[in-house]
């Protein structure tokens, strides 16, 4: 899958979330869900080779090391979708800017 497949799957995850995630959502939707896993199944790997003597530190290390690419390129198309949608945001010289928002998000979660 390249890095614009993975791109575009994400914008339509976090386009459906909004609209379900919304003031006016009435209840949640599990089609979100469903594109989330979808990108899932499709960028992790649905096997890793491991040789049948392996200890248990080379079995994790053969994971990890088959995880990682996939997990890299999954958050950062999330976290290139969220600065792209910032900058957009900040451009229109909002009252609330980005920072902001995320200082506050910030300050609720450690509050919870």
């Amino acid at each position: 899958m390249t890095d614009e497949e993975v791109m575009t799957r994400v914008v339509a995850i976090l386009t459906k979330t909004r609209e379900y995630v919304g003031d006016d959502a009435l209840e949640p939707d599990s089609e979100s869900d469903v594109l989330l896993n979808e990108l899932v199944k499709d960028i992790f790997p649905r096997s890793v080779d491991i040789d049948d003597d392996a200890a248990p530190q080379e079995v994790a290390n053969a994971i990890a090391q088959a995880m990682s690419g996939p997990i890299f390129t999954a958050f950062g198309a999330f976290a290139a979708a969220f600065h792209q949608l910032a900058a957009e945001h900040d451009r229109g010289d909002p009252e609330v800017p980005s920072a902001q928002v995320l200082r506050d998000l910030a300050l609720r979660a450690s509050g919870e």
